[in-house]
């Protein structure tokens, strides 16, 4: 097999139109997480879809129950050629924020794909039923190409709550840290930088949600209000310019700041006298 017969396969798979079936069938699960109703068809996706197809590849799945209540399922996969080969752990969701059916544009409907030149439209194309078809297309071809072996191992964890936080996920990767166990980990759910230049993180930046709360009108503001004869309108906004000036401390995914520079911040949509320069 060479690499270019594979690109070949794959090329030919998506000119025949299979692909875009495969992912109109999938796209058609209506897999709102964020719904409270949406459990019996987020269940369905994965044991009606998604383990037939990874069954056919030569997977064995099991569906495991969300440790968070009214969290999603997860889908837990192993293809296993040797104990003395590399293996790939990889990583899809199925679910999608909700469609918004009447927000969308006459001619586009999110259950369904839409095809205008070279766009594709519809719910989860691009996050993330796309990625994950992708990837399990290309390793379909792979082992046609093979004769059925890859020459490595692949575990995939498939959930269907990440667009509400995926609760559960820490979980159940703690309770099955042994399974899932593997030498890499490839995951497509991320940016691209360009449409037209595939992007590929050679690692992962995590994530860490937190709230920042600050009393603005605490010591800071008693001391502003002191040296400016009495507490108002314009204190606070001196204080909210402190606050902004915390921003300095972010950084964008290229080591950037990117907080907004100080003499361009507006403070309630106006300039107070203070805030012009008599300050």
């Amino acid at each position: 097999m060479t690499r270019s017969a594979a690109i070949s396969q794959a090329t030919a798979q998506y000119d025949s139109g299979a692909f875009l079936d495969t992912l109109n069938r999938r796209v058609a699960y209506k897999t709102e997480s964020q719904e409270a109703d949406s459990g019996d068809v987020l269940h369905s996706y994965l044991a009606d879809e998604m383990t037939p197809a990874l069954a056919a590849l030569g997977f064995t799945s099991r569906i495991v129950p969300n440790p968070v209540p009214g969290g999603g399922p997860f889908l837990i996969a192993q293809r296993h050629e040797s104990d003395d080969v590399p293996t790939v752990l990889t990583y899809g969701h199925g679910d999608v924020v909700r469609g918004y059916d009447a927000q969308w544009r006459d001619g586009l409907k999110p259950w369904e794909i839409v095809v205008e030149g070279d766009r594709w439209y519809g719910r989860g194309t691009a996050d993330n039923k796309g990625q994950h078809t992708i990837n399990l297309s290309a390793l379909a071809e792979v082992l046609a190409l093979r004769g059925g072996k890859l020459g490595y191992n692949v575990k995939m964890i498939v959930e269907m709550g990440e667009e509400m936080g995926s609760p559960g996920l820490h979980a159940i990767c703690e309770q099955l840290r042994d399974e899932l166990r593997a030498d890499v980990l490839i995951a497509s759910d991320g940016p691209r930088l360009a449409a037209q230049r595939p992007t590929v993180f050679l690692g992962s930046r995590g994530l860490v949600n937190f709230k920042l709360s600050l009393n603005l009108l605490g010591k800071l503001g008693r001391t502003v209000a002191q040296s400016r004869g009495g507490a108002g309108e314009r204190d606070c906004i001196d204080c909210r310019w402190q606050r902004q000036d915390s921003r300095r401390w972010l950084a964008s995914a290229r080591g950037a700041g990117v907080g907004a520079s100080r003499a361009g911040w507006v403070g309630s949509g106006r300039r107070t006298e203070r805030s012009r320069g008599r300050r």
